[in-house]
């Protein structure tokens, strides 16, 4: 499957850049006119200059995950009580409360009117991840328009509980770092400078520790914006690093004992199956289903595994034995897709696997918090004590220098 870069005309007489898959140009051309495109220039692998300076610079329109699944129930509602896709469309529009959900809505609208399906409506917002519009097309060619609607509502619910107890679970330990930075700052550029004509002359006869606490003050007072420029720099060469790929080679032997990096690729392991079964189990198959799956995952070493994992099943290998060879996903979740692959349910069993991945990643959230939150209440303790300590140590040095 190659990645092609399409510039098309739609039906509006408006011309603008697509992407999409497929085995062949002949293959992406005939996809293209299927949705009502006129393909102007077709281009794959990587993006010339020239290319590059006539893309467009547009600013995302995406929707949260909570909007989205609550846009999808509703529409799910509408359709499954026999109201017609434009009309259906038009009343979220009219009820929504969001300016940005009602641009989307209209726009889609736009489209269905114009003879277009759902499925080529919502792409074309890209307001959805690109699975919901793999999922609508081929719901919309079984005449299954409101089950699948209903599925991809569940999914998004899922997605966003998942999102939201993450946040919330994060939001504490941040404010407490936000706290100890602040507190910090306070007492190295107010308190100890207060202190320090007492130490002047005797910094060399100072405990180690109050020399510290003076050098810190200094660094924060002297040199702050050196030392943000520092860490920008090193944060900046971390994120080079990594997207480079060099890092995945050196962290990949101790990757499970780093708890947020396992965390990660728990949540990654458990959004894969999840997406997977939603997929299946509204008619795609499963050639079909990884590539949109793939591209739901925000993680460079996971669309590479998945692609890898493609080319696999491609010459004749089963689903589970491919995703048993990359490492990355838990044996939980290959033994209940091989259990599926031997029954015939693979989109059940995926959906299963998902929902045990999903738990597991809640309860393992729960506990970092719980351990998370003392932790960070001592570390702001510890460290402010500390540098209280160094000024008090330094005064009763000074004492014992005077006698």
């Amino acid at each position: 499957m190659t990645a092609w870069r399409c510039l098309v005309l739609s039906a509006a007489g408006a011309s603008e850049w697509r992407t999409l898959e497929a085995p062949s140009r002949e293959a992406a051309v005939t996809r293209l006119m299927a949705d009502g495109f006129t393909p102007l220039d077709l281009h794959s692998g990587s993006r010339s200059l020239s290319e590059i300076l006539q893309q467009p610079v547009t600013v995302s329109r995406g929707l949260p995950v909570t909007e989205q699944a609550l846009i999808l129930r509703q529409l799910a509602t509408l359709v499954r009580s026999g109201v017609p896709i434009d009309r259906s469309l038009d009343l979220l529009r009219e009820q929504n409360p969001r300016a940005v959900s009602r641009r989307m809505l209209a726009a889609a609208l736009v489209r269905v009117r114009g003879g277009g399906s759902l499925a080529v409506a919502f792409e074309e917002t890209r307001a959805f991840p690109t699975y919901v519009s793999g999922v609508l097309r081929a719901a919309e060619r079984s005449g299954r328009l409101g089950d699948a609607l209903t599925s991809l509502a569940e999914r998004l619910e899922l997605a966003a509980t998942t999102r939201r107890q993450l946040v919330t679970a994060l939001s504490y330990p941040a404010a407490v770092l936000v706290a100890t930075i602040a507190a910090l700052t306070l007492v190295l550029t107010m308190v100890v400078p207060q202190f320090e004509p007492l130490f002047e002359g005797q910094e060399a006869r100072l405990p180690f520790l109050t020399q510290m606490v003076l050098i810190m003050s200094h660094i924060v007072q002297d040199h702050a914006w050196a030392a943000l420029l520092a860490m920008s720099a090193l944060i900046g060469a971390v994120v080079l690093i990594r997207r480079s790929g060099m890092a995945g080679h050196w962290i990949a032997p101790v990757r499970r004992f780093i708890p947020l990096l396992s965390l990660r690729d728990q949540y990654l392991s458990a959004q894969f199956a999840g997406v997977l079964g939603t997929l299946i189990l509204n008619g795609l198959t499963v050639v079909d289903a990884l590539p949109l799956v793939r591209g739901t995952l925000a993680s460079g070493r996971w669309q590479n595994f998945l692609l890898a994992a493609e080319r696999e099943i491609r010459a004749g290998h089963r689903l589970s034995a491919a995703l048993a060879r990359g490492g990355l996903l838990p044996s939980t979740v290959v033994r209940l897709i091989e259990v599926g692959e031997q029954g015939g349910k693979v989109g059940e069993t995926a959906t299963q696997a998902g929902n045990i991945m999903a738990e597991a990643v809640r309860a393992r959230i729960d506990r970092m918090v719980a351990l998370a939150n003392p932790v960070t209440i001592i570390l702001l303790g510890g460290l402010v004590g500390m540098l209280v300590a160094g000024v008090m140590l330094g005064i009763f040095a000074m004492g014992d220098f005077a006698e």
